[in-house]
C-alpha cells in the first residue's frame, strides 16, 4: 500500500512532464493578457480610421467645393475672353474637372 510520503514522491516525480492546475491558470492568464493587449491596439487601430475617414470625407467636400469655384472662374474667363483659346484648351486637357 502506498504511504503519504509515496505519493508525495510520486507527485513530484509527474510534476515535470505534467501541467498542473497551477501551470494551467498561468497559462489562461497570459492568454487573458494578450488577449486584453491585441484588443486595445485593435481599439486604437479603429479609433485612428475614424479619424482618418472623417477628415478623408471633408478633404473630399472642400476639393469638390473647390474644383466648382476653378470651374466657375475659367468659364467666367472664357466669356471675358482674359484666357486665350490655348490656355482654355490646356485648362480643359488637365482634366481636373
Amino acid at each position: 500500500m502506498l504511504d503519504d510520503n509515496d505519493i508525495k514522491k510520486l507527485i513530484e516525480a509527474q510534476e515535470p512532464v505534467f501541467a498542473t492546475k497551477k501551470d494551467l491558470q498561468n497559462i489562461q492568464n497570459d492568454i487573458l493578457e494578450f488577449k486584453n493587449e491585441i484588443l486595445e491596439g485593435q481599439d486604437e487601430i479603429l479609433e485612428k480610421l475614424t479619424a482618418l475617414s472623417q477628415e478623408k470625407a471633408i478633404e473630399d467636400e472642400q476639393d469638390k467645393r473647390q474644383k466648382e469655384v476653378l470651374k466657375i472662374h475659367n468659364e467666367a474667363l472664357k466669356r471675358s475672353k482674359i484666357l486665350t483659346e490655348e490656355e482654355a484648351s490646356k485648362i480643359s486637357q488637365s482634366s481636373v474637372f
